[in-house]
């Protein structure tokens, strides 16, 4: 069973970490089933990206090194089976499984703070559990590690521990980590085509999945619903416009690309227009529970657009976004935009009110069902929908518009439309 379960463990913490590779790539996975059952939330926590920044892999990867190594101290165990150094193997399969136990307070207390859950997590934690049971209350003798065993099995525990970690840190070091994204910015338009001559092939994909949405996509008449801020010239070719809601994960992951592509797109060739769809009944016009997500969202909105008219506001979206994970309150959305403007809560309060901020988010609104919006985030890329890839927008800007331009021809054949999405946030 010890055997057993080190080795489910590694195999486990292997298919969670090819499914982040698909998340750090833009890509959609099944354990992402909403906003509560959503492992690429808990991959991307606070919590985790520390200990990706601090250990230099993701948790993941981790997971790999658990099982290998409760894998190894195992087999050294059974290899000790007859002689005299057995309570000595048995003591560090305990300690590691101690380590095991402590690794789930730690990462589910990770879990609560997303407020999601991960179930391939559970998984793992599952499998680390039986191991534990194993170690304790199967291996004959006594319970705990005789003390004239301690030093030597935790001695035992390093040095199956140490080579397994440095031997998987050298793949784990290429795990880009959460919030990066495909790295477009170049000196040079020379250097910005060649990137996306050579994109990844999942960024590919998504991008060739972006350009066949965008090219089935009909335009609407929005001429009646007026620009209220943009980043970037009104004479862009170029022009998307987004649709967020403040607790949409894959609206966060969106807003750093954005962030990136205005950085790199070439000057005078991309506008950005931001509006707001809190994913809602109701579209706000009736108040939330106190400190609900139905409040949180709505707040959230409209606490945009009363900075829509401040020199900040783009620091104010980021810093809602940087900030989702913690957003468990009205007060805290309150909070960030106030520290951001320097405006006092009061003031931002009348604001979010007011019948003007309710009726510039029923035009946001308005705007977003005319394209028969499903989830956010919504992407319209010179009047049509497409999906959120930074690919493909980039590809637009630098092509000036032209949908067949080079770097689009050797895109790969991209998926169903339903696959080719980066996800919504519904």
């Amino acid at each position: 069973m010890l055997g057993a379960s080190g080795l489910a463990t590694a195999g486990l913490a292997v298919y969670q970490w090819l499914e982040l590779l698909v998340v750090r790539n833009g890509g959609k996975v099944a354990c992402a089933v909403n906003e509560t059952v959503n492992c690429a939330a808990v991959w991307n926590s606070k919590f985790s990206s520390f200990v990706h920044d601090w250990l230099g892999m993701p948790v993941a990867a981790l997971g790999v090194v658990w099982g290998v190594a409760a894998l190894l101290l195992t087999v050294l165990l059974w290899r000790k089976g007859s002689t005299d150094e057995w309570p000595l193997f048995a003591a560090s399969v305990k300690f590691w499984a101690v380590a095991g136990l402590l690794s789930i307070i730690a990462f589910g207390g990770a879990s609560l703070e997303a407020r999601a859950v991960c179930l391939t997590c559970l998984g793992t934690y599952g499998l680390v559990l039986v191991y534990a049971f194993a170690a304790f209350m199967m291996l004959p003798g006594p319970r705990w590690p005789q003390p004239q065993y301690l030093l030597g099995g935790m001695a035992w525990v390093f040095v199956v521990f140490a080579p397994t970690f440095l031997v998987t840190l050298i793949p784990a070091g290429s795990t880009p980590k959460a919030g990066t994204v495909t790295r477009f910015s170049g000196t040079t338009e020379a250097q910005l085509i060649d990137n996306l001559l050579n994109l990844p092939k999942r960024e590919a994909m998504l991008t060739a999945a972006a350009r066949k949405k965008f090219l089935s996509s009909p335009a609407k008449d929005v001429s009646d619903l007026k620009v209220r801020v943009r980043a970037g010239p009104a004479d862009a070719p170029i022009k998307v416009v987004e649709f967020s809601d403040v607790l949409c994960p894959h609206c966060a992951d969106f807003e750093e690309s954005l962030e990136e592509l205005r950085g790199a797109a070439p000057p005078g060739t991309l506008s950005i227009e931001p509006r707001l769809f809190p994913l809602v009944d109701d579209g706000c016009v009736t108040p939330g529970q106190k400190d609900s997500p139905k409040d949180i969202r709505c707040v959230g909105a409209k606490a945009q657009i009363c900075s829509e008219d401040h020199p900040l506001y783009w620091d104010v979206r980021k810093a809602i976004f940087a900030n989702q994970q913690a957003l468990r309150s009205s007060d805290t959305v309150l909070d960030i935009v106030s520290k951001v403007t320097n405006r006092s809560k009061d003031s931002l309060l009348s604001c979010i009110n007011s019948i003007d901020t309710q009726a510039k988010l029923a035009n946001d609104i308005t705007y977003a069902k005319r394209y028969d919006i499903e989830g956010t985030p919504l992407v319209i890329l010179n009047g049509r929908t497409t999906w959120p890839s930074s690919g493909f927008i980039l590809g637009m800007a630098v092509s000036r518009g032209d949908v067949n331009a080079e770097w689009f021809k050797r895109l790969p054949e991209p998926p169903p439309a339903e696959e080719g999405h980066e996800g919504h946030g519904h």
